[in-house]
């Protein structure tokens, strides 16, 4: 008889009231009994079940945490440890707490390792193996409809004729970067139609990091200005008029690319002394690339968010230099959402011992967690994200209005609508883009002009289906209408929402226009009620601080794992250290408050009887005003901490 334990305990987890199930626990066993009699186990199999539970066997000690860390166990549960007839407290007396439950210790990350492979042929792979060839060919690229060349392309051999031979990198950037630099930022292109290295963050912003690896990798100061030099002159002749036919890559771009590489070179200079250090090879955030470096294991050593990677020869040695790039000083630090509020709640509440196993768990899939892992964060919802967290702070509550608002717009406006849809489509074209122009405008899709003219035709599509519908107007038949219309695409309900949103607004006049103003203003009292809230309370002020450790850049910055280049500026551990007189993020995180007054309101390093230093501002905003499903947590560069920055960098030079 085949069985599914695993699925037996899920469906039992689902079926007692504590989401634990407890072997020792009669009512527990009852409906267990159930479920194996559901699952055609037959009686003599189900007592024989039963009686193992209270018999369980280990081979070792070892066996026996192992289990008890994974299933709710007691200190009386009796159990065989190799020969020997004990109880679980007995055998194990250190691992459970004054309730009787058993301790689990938060899991230690792995020891990372820095030091590189010293005989890797990193460049024999870069320029030769297979890291020197992309995964998108030449065809796929030249058959692929959504690609629109520039007005001026430039040829591969000018580009080729700015760099080093051998390369320092991999070889298939020369061609992705040639293929960016010649392609219209138009229609819905992303980084995977230009290489199969695909990385995060939006188009622009890829492209920039590849623009400063390669720049930063040209050891020759003359050459690296002809780099530039020839990037910047032609990205400015393919930059002009309307923003869907300009180039992906602008001039802002090869700017903050060669400020980049100065402010990078700077830093070695006055880490290592001038003449002191030689540039060796780059890779992008790839786990190939990076381990084609000497790095042992990308996934345990790689930087907290490291963008790209450079290795350097100092005293015969090659070492790992890792940087998380920044256009510019206005960079954010963290761009989270408000849904993080429940976070922020728990670990400002949570008592010393559950913020513990609570922080132990953050970042884990509920896939990976033990059943009494899911009813502790469970617990510890229902003990501090109550009642008295005001419902515009809570994100659930907030999304919950905002469809309710569509939905009943829709429907009382019904008939109004659907003479504004016929009326649209009796247009002439001319005139729908100035109706475009208002819905672009109502949903802040930038620039209104480029947006109204390349999402027309998709508007008219669905206007012509919602006008077939029948019934009342809903949120439901605008998801059938638009499931009909992309059938192979998930539809969410931002999908939903934002085209809701444009058949409130199609009458600026209607009343359903009016509606959606007052959406808008349901999305913005959330995101200032979650900032007043985050100031206001102590509890709160105090979980966020230790929401974000994990997640601001500085606990990697301060101990050196990574470096920060925002332009030419560089946060780094010796500009830090300077800056903040302490030697560790443990010393800084401790002198971490929130501040609400001068504005705007900012996390700050503040020591008793010092000026305070701001570090980083605390913003909040909708995420697709009126239809978005998050609202941002953002918290970008204070312009005091970047004069800091700039203060440091200097006396180092």
């Amino acid at each position: 008889m085949k069985n599914n334990w695993n699925k037996i305990l899920n469906e039992l987890s689902y079926r007692v009231s504590t989401g634990i199930p407890d072997l020792s626990n009669e009512q527990h066993l009852m409906k267990l009994w159930d479920i194996l009699k559901e699952h055609k186990w037959n009686i003599d199999s189900r007592v024989e079940l039963l009686k193992n539970l209270n018999e369980l066997e280990f081979k070792n000690k070892a066996e026996l945490q192992k289990y008890a860390s994974k299933h709710k166990i007691k200190p009386d549960t009796k159990v065989t440890v190799g020969d020997k007839e004990t109880t679980a407290g007995e055998e194990l007396p250190d691992n459970f707490n004054k309730d009787g439950e058993y301790i689990i210790e938060p899991e230690k990350a792995p020891k990372k390792n820095k030091d590189l492979d010293q005989d890797i042929q990193t460049e024999d792979e870069f320029n030769e193996g297979d890291l020197s060839e992309d995964g998108v060919s030449d065809e796929d690229f030249e058959k692929n409809e959504k690609i629109v060349s520039v007005d001026e392309p430039m040829s591969l051999e000018e580009l080729e004729s700015t760099l080093p031979k051998p390369l320092p990198f991999p070889k298939k950037y020369v061609k992705v970067l040639h293929r960016l630099l010649n392609t219209k930022n138009k229609g819905k292109i992303t980084i995977s139609d230009f290489t199969d290295a695909a990385g995060g963050g939006t188009l622009e912003s890829t492209a920039g990091e590849i623009v400063s690896m390669i720049g930063m990798s040209i050891d020759d100061e003359e050459q690296a200005n002809k780099f530039f030099d020839t990037l910047e002159e032609h990205t400015k002749k393919n930059n002009k008029g309307k923003k869907n036919n300009r180039g992906i890559i602008d001039p802002s771009w090869v700017e903050s690319a060669r400020k980049v590489r100065q402010g990078i070179r700077d830093r070695y200079d006055r880490a290592f002394g001038k003449g002191n250090w030689k540039l060796k090879n780059s890779s992008w955030d790839i786990k190939e690339e990076v381990e084609a470096l000497g790095v042992e294991d990308y996934r345990r050593d790689k930087g907290f968010s490291t963008d790209v990677y450079f290795t350097l020869e100092v005293d015969g040695v090659t070492i790992l230099d890792e940087v998380s790039l920044k256009k510019d000083r206005e960079a954010n630090l963290l761009n989270s959402t408000s849904g993080r509020m429940l976070d922020i709640i728990i670990r400002g509440n949570a008592t010393a011992e559950d913020y513990e196993r609570y922080d132990s768990l953050y970042g884990k899939l509920k896939s990976e967690m033990s059943t009494d892992d899911k009813a502790f964060l469970k617990r510890m919802e229902e003990e501090h994200y109550t009642e008295e967290i005001p419902d515009n702070v809570k994100v659930s509550k907030v999304k919950k209005k905002q469809e309710k608002m569509h939905s009943d717009s829709l429907s009382s406006n019904n008939d109004a609508i659907r003479k504004d849809i016929d009326n649209f489509l009796s247009m002439s074209r001319e005139e729908q883009l100035k109706s475009m122009m208002n819905i672009a405008k109502q949903l802040n899709q930038t620039p209104y002009d480029t947006w109204s003219e390349e999402n027309l035709e998709d508007y008219k599509k669905l206007f012509e289906e919602m006008k077939n519908t029948e019934g009342t107007l809903s949120l439901d038949n605008v998801k059938s209408v638009l499931k009909k219309l992309a059938p192979k695409k998930s539809i969410g309900m931002r999908d939903i929402q934002k085209a809701s949103a444009s058949l409130l607004v199609l009458n600026p006049e209607s009343e359903s226009s009016k509606d959606f103003d007052k959406i808008v203003e349901n999305s913005h009292n959330h995101a200032k009620a979650t900032a007043d809230y985050l100031l206001s309370n102590e509890t709160a002020r105090e979980g966020l601080l230790k929401s974000i450790r994990e997640d601001f850049p500085l606990q990697a910055l301060m101990s050196g794992e990574e470096s920060m280049h925002l332009a030419d500026l560089s946060a780094d551990k010796d500009t830090l250290k300077n800056i903040f007189g302490v030697d560790s993020f443990e010393e800084l995180e401790q002198n971490l408050k929130v501040r609400e007054t001068p504005p705007p309101a900012s996390i700050v390093f503040s020591v008793k009887g010092k000026e305070e230093i701001p570090i980083s501002t605390i913003n909040t905003r909708p995420d697709g005003i009126g239809y978005g499903q998050s609202w941002k947590l953002e918290m970008k560069v204070h312009k005091d901490f970047a004069d800091k920055l700039e203060e440091q960098n200097k006396k180092g030079k």
